[in-house]
């Protein structure tokens, strides 16, 4: 018994080293690419390329481009190997804008997996092609401007409330984990304005939709990995049939769509949220007022059941993690910097003078020292700090004699150029000033992407801007924000996450304005 068990080990052994030599030597021929082509590149190592750091969650993939970036510099663009498969680094700020916008048809993908048996994952930001055409065209009216100002009342609602929390915080003078705080702000204006629900997360920490969001941002090791490979490796995701770990999550928001739309079709209520534009887009194929309205009847096919519970769950989650680190850092940046806050404040009072103390849609809308601090909040900390697409068919850089072939990955690192001190001279330094018109006007355009750019820039933007200055004006405009001994002067953040998620906590101390 003992030999055969010996013969057998012996075999397995054998057909293991077999295997992982073919797969070495398949390997090692894919990472000839880039030299076959002239073309510069970072040499990989077997088997993840050159994202090994990244694949074993050690770094953030952003955080790998970005170092990938900085030792690059002078180049237009760099060859890289994620896992096995060839992509390119685009460094040029005149490449990125043919990718993103002026040769979008050769890039129009994002180049990620599609695990298309969850009926959740059928959203905007997975799909591809005329699928992602038609599905982009019905939502874009739901976040114009004045769709916006349709929802505005809410997201005030939700911002006077965070400014109570405030002053009881305040009033008993001990620091304040903010990211928590503020992850209860931006899940009430979430659930209230996209789904007219009362969500009750800042009085009640463990409300429903703060307990799933802290679920889908807290996965675990299986989760997150195979996350992260949606991203580095497409075709192998696809081959493993990766899930993304989200079935509980899709059973809850599945089921809460589908009772809101029934509760409000048979008792006949409208409200002024985003479910109520998606009810729309399930019942007549097109919004009120749409110019698709009295178009082309293939624009106006109806959404689904599905494709709702889709988009309210791609616009839970690209709204709750977002803007919560944005505004963390926003105000991490406030209390590190009181020079800045103190210009802030002074901005917020006179435009709040001048609007009767009513912080309304206008209100916002002039305060352009807010959009700057918001603007350089998400220059360090872009929430996706790095753009993919895919080469969609053999494309031949300008200015060069180099053709990208149809299946190609691009990556763009948005930290790298964000922090490229070329471009944001002393670029850890937190400087609202950089976003001046004046100097806006001196940099190239393709060189601060926070949102993208292009068709596929991020369709919630707008409405992720205005829930982050709603929230900053109703807490700086009447508390001033303090670092503390435990306030870190420098985040560190998830290796094994995609977004740019802190793993430092930020204390602050809050004091009323007199």
């Amino acid at each position: 018994m003992a030999l055969v068990l010996s013969w057998w080990l012996a075999e397995l052994v054998v057909a293991l080293s077999a295997a992982t030599l073919a797969l070495y030597v398949w390997f090692q021929r894919g990472y000839r690419h880039w030299r076959k082509k002239g073309v510069r590149y970072l040499e990989p190592t077997f088997p993840f390329g050159n994202f090994a750091q990244a694949v074993l969650g050690q770094k953030s993939y952003g955080h790998v481009a970005q170092d990938m970036y900085n030792e690059t510099k002078g180049e237009r663009f760099v060859g890289l190997y994620s896992v096995g498969r060839p992509v390119l680094l685009v460094r040029d700020p005149d490449l990125v804008r043919r990718v993103l916008v002026r040769d979008f048809g050769a890039f129009r993908d994002r180049g990620v997996y599609l695990d298309d048996e969850e009926p959740v994952n059928r959203q905007l930001f997975f799909l591809r092609g005329a699928e992602w055409r038609a599905r982009r065209a019905k939502l874009t009216p739901a976040f114009t401007s004045g769709k916006l100002r349709f929802m505005f009342q809410t997201i005030a609602d939700c911002g006077r409330e965070l400014s109570a929390v405030v002053e009881r915080l305040a009033a008993g003078g001990a620091p304040t984990e903010v990211r928590d705080l503020v992850a209860r702000f931006t899940t009430d204006v979430i659930v209230s304005v996209g789904f007219g629900v009362e969500s009750d997360s800042q009085r009640n920490p463990d409300a429903v939709f703060r307990s799933w969001g802290k679920k889908v941002f807290a996965p675990g090791l299986k989760t997150s990995f195979g996350f992260r490979l949606l991203f580095l490796s497409p075709k192998m995701s696809e081959l493993l049939r990766v899930k993304c770990g989200f079935s509980d999550v899709s059973s809850f928001f599945r089921k809460m769509i589908a009772d809101t739309v029934a509760y409000r079709e048979e008792n006949n209520v409208t409200r002024k949220d985003y479910m109520q534009l998606l009810i729309q887009l399930k019942n007549k194929g097109f919004l009120d007022g749409d110019k698709v309205q009295n178009g082309n009847k293939a624009e106006n096919i109806k959404l689904t059941m599905d494709d709702l519970a889709a988009e309210s769950f791609a616009f839970f989650i690209a709204g709750f993690e977002t803007s919560t680190t944005t505004m963390s850092c926003a105000l991490l940046e406030l209390a590190l910097n009181p020079d800045v806050q103190q210009r802030l404040q002074s901005e917020i009072d006179a435009v709040l003078e001048r609007h009767g103390g009513e912080a309304s849609y206008d209100a916002i809308a002039q305060m352009p020292y807010l959009d700057q601090v918001l603007a350089e909040t998400l220059r360090k900390y872009p929430p996706l700090p790095i753009l993919n697409r895919d080469c969609m068919e053999d494309y031949k850089i300008p200015d060069s004699d180099v053709v990208i072939e149809k299946g190609t990955g691009i990556i763009i690192s948005l930290l790298g150029l964000h922090y490229d001190p070329e471009v944001f001279p002393d670029p850890e330094r937190f400087d609202p000033e950089r976003f001046s018109e004046e100097e806006k006007a001196k940099r190239h355009p393709y060189v601060y992407l926070p949102f993208g750019d292009g068709p596929r820039i991020c369709i919630g933007m707008r409405l992720g801007q205005l829930q982050s200055k709603v929230g900053l004006a109703s807490v700086v405009s009447r508390f001033s924000v303090r670092p503390t001994a435990a306030t870190p002067r420098r985040l560190a953040f998830n290796g094994r996450g995609v977004l740019l998620l802190p793993t430092t906590g930020i204390q602050l101390r809050f004091e009323k304005r007199r």
